[in-house]
């Protein structure tokens, strides 16, 4: 019997809102995880968009002999020379610490997110973390080679508004939008792709492009699914983001009355104490709420790759309109 679109996804996904709600432990490894990705697919074609509009102004100021950033740029070059060069080479190295340990736990989180919503029961963080460091070198290779696609596939969207800088005529036009509509499905194309390949790496312990491989196999068997499902994901996320914002809206009554009898009152210490609790409170709603979604989106992923993997379920075509068109 088969199985409506929407009936399915629907499933899915309240399997997945299941798992996340029951495992918020997960939420402090989705915080990390979202440093590489969201586990959103569809975001990640309107943050392209962003940044081919970036390069646009980029490539704006470089033919004006100029770039953005410059004056910024020199004001910490001087701030630099200023430091000494031992103090400066400490900042660089402490610097470079942080950083190679955000990377560190961002895919490390990314694999114990996977093995969380895989763990029958309830997961221990310890446990959970070690057991995804083990496919850290695997997941830190898929995370590179997705980067520099999603780059290059950026800069190619990026290279046609110097056309339109030079020459702003009706044909350069057309072809920026042409290329654009081309390039902007690939990059999602490529990160479905590499959510699959993340999973599998996880599931099924295979190396890098191996999983790359068999996620590739696997979107074009569910090509049509995986588009729909990535929009409901976004769109759900995207709902759940305005009450994030009705949330931090009803939160701020409080502290406006707070903050007017501390200016009223003239003591300083009160409201200093107004401002450091909201703006502490105001922040751990903002990660809960991001180590949530992020965990959700994932643990969605992950129930929509183990459908698709069945062995009787995913010979299907997950998505009702390929069933209807491409009989």
């Amino acid at each position: 019997m088969k199985t409506k679109s929407t009936a399915l996804y629907r499933k899915l996904i309240h399997e997945a809102w299941t798992l996340t709600w029951k495992r918020k432990m997960l939420w402090f490894f989705g915080i990390f995880a979202a440093i590489i990705s969201t586990g959103g697919v569809m975001d990640v074609g309107l943050a392209s968009i962003k940044k081919v509009k970036s390069g646009g102004s980029l490539v704006n100021q470089l033919l004006n002999s100029s770039f953005i950033g410059y004056e910024l740029f020199a004001q910490y070059i001087r701030q630099i020379h200023l430091l000494g060069t031992e103090r400066a080479l400490w900042m660089i190295v402490i610097l470079t610490l942080i950083a190679i340990a955000l990377v560190v736990m961002a895919v490390t989180s990314q694999g114990a997110l996977i093995l969380g919503a895989k763990s029958k029961n309830a997961p221990k963080p310890y446990p959970l973390r070690k057991q995804a460091l083990t496919h850290f070198w695997d997941l830190f290779i898929l995370a590179a080679i997705t980067k520099i696609l999603t780059g290059v596939l950026i800069l190619l969207m990026t290279l046609p508004l110097v056309l339109l800088f030079v020459e702003n005529s009706q044909e350069n036009v057309w072809i920026f939008f042409v290329l654009m509509a081309l390039f902007l499905p690939v990059v999602i194309i490529v990160n479905i792709v590499s959510m699959f390949a993340l999973i599998d790496i996880v599931y099924n312990n295979h190396k890098p492009l191996h999983a790359i491989e068999h996620g590739i196999h696997l979107f074009r068997r569910q090509w049509l699914a995986s588009f729909e499902y990535g929009l409901i994901l976004f769109f759900l996320v995207f709902c759940a983001g305005f009450g994030l914002l009705g949330l931090i809206a009803l939160s701020s009554i409080p502290y406006a009355i707070l903050y007017t009898i501390s200016v009223l009152s003239g003591v300083e210490l009160f409201f200093i104490a107004t401002n450091v609790i909201f703006a502490l409170g105001l922040m751990l709603i903002v990660l809960i709420f991001g180590g949530a979604s992020v965990t959700f989106q994932y643990t969605a992923w992950y129930t929509f790759y183990k459908r698709a993997m069945h062995k009787t379920h995913g010979k299907m075509h997950f998505s009702k309109y390929f069933r209807i068109f491409w009989k």
